[in-house]
């Protein structure tokens, strides 16, 4: 009775460890910081507003691979399913030479 007892207290622990908390335990009981507070750097301006769709530039968020064209991205995607399947096709040669 014991034996089969322990190990399903154990299980038990376990599985409640993954459990949701309460809010009311996470949530920290200082303050939130003010949204007004003005912060300035060292050159004495002061700190750029949120970014937001309307004030952001059109090229804000974009890299180099975004300005290229889909023609010039076919070697870069063939690059990686290379780099990607090659690892496991050498894995099959040295399988099937090992016999």
């Amino acid at each position: 009775m014991i034996r089969s007892l322990l190990p399903l207290l154990a299980i038990i622990a376990m599985a409640s460890a993954f459990a949701p908390q309460p809010s009311h335990l996470l949530t920290s009981s200082r303050a939130a910081p003010s949204t007004t507070t003005q912060i300035y750097q060292l050159g004495g301006e002061q700190e750029r507003q949120k970014l937001t769709r309307d004030s952001e530039p059109d090229e804000f968020f974009s890299t180099n691979t975004d300005k290229m064209s889909d023609e010039e991205k076919i070697p870069i995607a063939i690059m990686g399913l290379v780099g990607i399947s090659a690892p496991f096709i050498a894995g099959l040669i040295a399988l099937y030479a090992a016999k």
